[in-house]
């Protein structure tokens, strides 16, 4: 099955309606192309029965003998109405929202709906008051066949109509194991070259080395066992001889010069994963490393992996965000290091003897996709956030899911470097308070999130995916995962959640969340915006007044601790901006009663990521 579904209609679709489903990635087929979906239009009949994939009516009261039969077959039965346009509520809070991304819909009722079977009420009459008005919408999911009855004009509100040809669409199949490197995976000198990694990091300490001379014998045993290990898988993975070529002789050095603090400068800068991003090609890399959110300690790590390059980020890549240096990457297998919440693979953090020009970066899309569909989905049920039907596939497919993040990812890379930015891009390595991390990684996200908005203007499928993504994993899943210390990216989620919500856009009424769509792109960019003035205006400031007017821009949203020597501004102006620093809290911008409870009702589930790949 395609990527997204394939759609037939049953008669003539308005071309505004076509451009709109094919805008989204949907294709129009013909009967006989096995398609996801069967559009029955009114007035029409499919040309044989739907077995086995999705189908949605636009019933009118006077369906076709056939259509009529399929309807009740399923309990529906569709009466006439005058087509007086009618506000719609939602009949089943629980169900998927099929009026996402419209505002205060009237749509003409062409039908009311009787429905007696196993098909539920989606959409009814809003009568103003507690009273329920009449069924126009039912639908019924059964394995791969499903049902969406409308009795509602849908040709009169494109989103309406994408809504339910999602809904309905017969499901993406379950991902299934990639086994173009199963002989890799499964090769014998792979299984020995972890195990005997495994046993190695087991004498290793901190900083890598193996301090302790009765380790040496049994460390030169192991170091011994890797190399050949290595040869062995070599012939598999031409493209990376030199490399491997490289990491043998370093093995070697480190074996012969006592298992000192290890130095894999050479095969660092042999490595370039960077030059061939080729959808599926396969590494091994081993180094001496710590895993970022995982280990500490710099330990020889192994990790077999392969290069995921879909053909939209190839050409997106080329034509608008170029970036060189990314390398988005899937796991086949690896060694204790990255069985953790480490979704990266980043040269600085290899054990070297000096600092090299890097040129590449590595991001595991797999553990990223994976993780943000079983969080969302536990913040979403928790919540009783009624997800649109896009937004729900999206969380249903992995492979959409990794997809989305390396267009994401691509995005949010490149943007360290650009922009109006007052300071060194490369941020990270120096001592400043954490919420400036937290307001640049959302600056990064943020303009991922703008592009994303035009791109779904321009018809790149992904691009609602990516701002679903975007917003779903700050709010969900980053300010409830980590600990309190200094949780830059965690602060980011705050302060975009606290955002939406203070702009009306989010709202959490009744117990249950809910998000004002068509709102939401306007609401995201204009806090990107405030992000990007503070950062125009500090180009002419001192570094300490950046500090305080970006202290400002957050704590104007989020509310900050009540112990806080910033909030109450008693610091020592006098003095370095190490003082500064100093002063921020450990949580600096505690959690709001929202995050505490969502925290504990889904923490356990955040937990159950770690080494997650699917």
């Amino acid at each position: 099955m395609r990527l997204f579904p394939t759609v037939h209609a049953t008669g003539d679709l308005p071309p505004a309606h076509r451009a709109h489903l094919e805008l989204h990635g949907l294709v129009l087929v013909g009967a006989d192309d096995d398609p996801d979906l069967v559009l029955v239009l009114p007035g029409t009949a499919p040309a044989a029965p739907v077995v086995g994939t999705g189908t949605v009516v636009l019933a009118t009261g006077s369906e076709a003998p056939e259509v009529a039969s399929l309807l009740a077959s399923h309990g529906i039965t569709a009466h006439a109405a005058d087509a007086t346009p009618s506000a719609l509520v939602p009949a089943d809070l629980t169900a998927d929202d099929l009026l996402a991304w419209t505002t205060d819909v009237a749509l003409p009722v062409r039908a009311t709906l009787h429905v007696d079977g196993l098909a539920v009420p989606l959409l009814r009459t809003d009568t103003g008051s507690q009273a329920l008005g009449s069924t126009v919408a039912a639908g019924l999911r059964a394995g791969r066949g499903r049902l969406l009855v409308l009795g509602v004009d849908a040709l009169a509100e494109p989103e309406v109509l994408l809504n339910a040809v999602i809904w309905a669409a017969r499901p993406a199949a379950a991902a299934t194991a990639d086994e173009r490197h199963a002989d890799l995976v499964g090769h014998p000198a792979w299984t020995r070259l972890k195990r005997d990694v495994t046993e190695l990091q087991g004498v290793q300490v901190k900083d890598g080395s193996v301090p302790d001379d009765q380790h040496h014998e049994r460390a030169r045993e192991l170091v011994h066992a890797i190399a050949r290990s290595l040869d062995e898988l070599a012939p598999a993975l031409p493209h990376d001889e030199d490399y491997l070529t490289a990491v043998g002789k370093d093995l070697t050095r480190w074996s012969e010069t006592g298992f000192g603090v290890p130095d894999f400068l050479d095969s660092l800068v042999a490595f370039h994963p960077q030059r061939q991003r080729v959808d599926g090609l396969p590494h091994l890399v081993l180094f001496p490393m710590y895993t970022q959110n995982g280990s500490t300690d710099r330990r020889v790590e192994a990790v077999l992996l392969q290069v995921r390059w879909p053909d939209v980020v190839a050409h997106l890549e080329a034509e608008q965000f170029s970036n060189a240096l990314f390398v988005p990457v899937t796991f086949l297998d690896f060694t204790p290091g990255y069985d953790t919440n480490s979704a990266v693979l980043f040269p600085e953090t290899v054990a070297v003897r000096e600092v090299p020009t890097f040129t590449w970066g590595a991001i595991f899309a797999d553990r990223e996709a994976a993780r943000f569909r079983r969080v969302v989905r536990a913040a979403a049920d928790t919540t009783r956030l009624a997800l649109p039907p896009d937004a729900a596939r999206l969380l249903d497919d992995q492979r959409l899911a990794e997809e989305t993040f390396v267009l994401w990812d691509l995005v949010h890379d490149r943007t360290h470097m650009r922009g109006d930015l007052p300071f060194d891009p490369f941020m990270i390595k120096q001592r400043m308070p954490f919420f400036l991390y937290s307001l640049e990684e959302l600056r990064c996200d943020l303009t991922a999130f703008r592009a994303a908005v035009r791109l779904e203007g321009e018809g790149v499928p992904h691009a609602r995916y990516v701002q679903y993504a975007i917003l779903f994993d700050r709010l969900f899943r980053f300010p409830v995962t980590g600990t309190r210390v200094r949780n830059y990216d965690g602060l980011g989620g705050q302060l975009l959640f606290a955002w939406l919500h203070q702009h009306h856009v989010l709202h959490w009424t009744d117990s249950r969340l809910t998000i004002d769509w068509p709102q939401v792109p306007d609401a995201v960019i204009g806090l990107a915006e405030q992000i990007e003035q503070l950062y125009w205006r500090s180009i002419d400031r001192p570094k300490t007044a950046h500090w305080l007017a970006a202290y400002a821009l957050v704590s104007g949203t989020v509310t900050p601790h009540p112990a806080s020597v910033w909030a109450r501004g008693d610091l020592p102006l006098d003095g370095p901006p190490k003082g500064f620093t100093d002063a921020v809290l450990d949580d600096e911008f505690p959690l709001s009663m929202f995050y505490e409870a969502l925290s504990r009702k889904i923490g356990d589930v955040v937990a159950s990521t770690s080494g997650i790949t699917a």
